[in-house]
């Protein structure tokens, strides 16, 4: 599968300037990094993490067993060194022990409080790829 990078960008420059807002179709970190794979690829990896707040959120994932639990049963986890761009990143996280970002090259982004928020590559405590073909867990 060939990725749609152009895609991608016009994605991450739509979502620019949109804050943070929990919920499936307003822009959390999973939203966003599902966005960001269906923009690339047509498909939504992550379409069944749905919630509208916080609290919904936390419910789903503590019964899920964690999020980067929940990324690992949809997609395979490859090594931070090995993303590409357009691949989701985990980066440390007080809630919920991680969050999701999109791996740009030397950097990564995600929803922020007044837009798109920017972390060095170096922050990435795991990723996973976003190619179909490279398989994906159960």
């Amino acid at each position: 599968m060939e990725r749609n990078i152009e895609a991608l960008l016009g994605y991450l420059t739509e979502r620019a300037d949109m804050p943070f807002r929990w919920g499936r179709r307003r822009n959390d970190c999973v939203s966003f990094a599902a966005g960001a794979a269906k923009a690339q690829t047509g498909k939504d990896p992550l379409g069944d993490l749905k919630w509208n707040s916080l609290a919904e959120a936390r419910a789903l994932l503590k019964r899920l067993g964690g999020l980067r639990k929940a990324v690992d049963a949809r997609l395979r986890r490859i090594p931070p060194s090995m993303a590409q761009r357009g691949d989701i990143a985990a980066v440390p996280d007080r809630r919920f022990g991680v969050r999701l970002m999109v791996i740009e090259g030397a950097t990564l982004v995600a929803p922020g409080a007044k837009g798109a928020e920017r972390l060095p590559r170096g922050q990435m405590v795991a990723a996973w790829s976003i190619d179909p073909e490279n398989g994906s867990a159960p």
